[in-house]
């Protein structure tokens, strides 16, 4: 093998993995898989990636304890859960058009936000958790489905979805990266409130939640 040879297949060696890395950073191969819909793409000032759409999970919840389910006022509920497991169905949505510091992506961003649970007496209430908005450059948003059992007495609630939902943890006077952030920046609460449950969720390919938002997202 000439000089040349080889220096032409330490290249290829060399700069194909670069270049199959750089292409996942800027266009990871998200369409394999089904419970994410990637609807932008843009480089912030600065150099941080930043990447909008919408992610579906799903989760389950044994509700035998409970004789009433407090719900959002916004979310969307049927009936037809089998036995005493309520079904939830998330659309997180992740719509941003500013300068993060930081990557950010709905792929991360789908794990800072979710549902979470308090118990008081017979009744259980769920809440969202994760949400926010800057009023100015968008924010992270969500939209439920919630298949409830027979039998158990259903209230809607508001307060309890949205960027001031009681279900989320957020004292800070502005809007930055909190510490159990995951994956990425943030600019949002990513944990329950004292006193609320994350409910444990996983990707939900069947994008039960529906693909159009059923509610606009509030601004508080």
């Amino acid at each position: 093998m000439t000089r040349r040879a080889k220096c032409i297949c330490v290249a290829s060696l060399v700069g194909l993995p670069l270049l199959i890395l750089v292409v996942w950073y800027f266009w990871p191969f998200t369409f394999l898989d089904r419970s994410i819909i990637i609807s932008g793409r843009y480089v912030a000032i600065g150099g941080a990636v930043v990447e909008n759409g919408t992610a579906f999970d799903r989760a389950s919840l044994d509700v035998t304890p409970y004789k009433v389910l407090v719900l959002p006022d916004d979310a969307e509920v049927r009936e037809g859960a089998l036995r005493k497991t309520l079904q939830i169905f998330m659309r997180k949505t992740f719509s941003f058009g500013g300068h993060p510091p930081e990557r950010m992506s709905i792929r991360g961003a789908r794990k800072n936000m979710g549902c979470a649970v308090k118990a008081e007496g017979d009744a259980l209430s769920v809440a969202t958790f994760g949400e926010w908005d800057s009023h100015i450059e968008g924010g992270a948003f969500m939209g439920l489905l919630f298949v409830v059992p027979d039998g158990l007495e259903v209230r809607r609630e508001a307060g309890l979805s949205g960027a001031k939902s009681a279900g989320r943890a957020w004292d800070g006077a502005y809007l930055t990266k909190p510490e159990d952030a995951k994956d990425g920046y943030w600019y949002g609460p990513a944990s329950p409130a004292s006193g609320w449950s994350a409910v444990p969720d996983v990707p939900d390919t069947e994008r039960r939640a529906g693909e159009r938002p059923r509610r606009r997202a509030k601004r508080e």
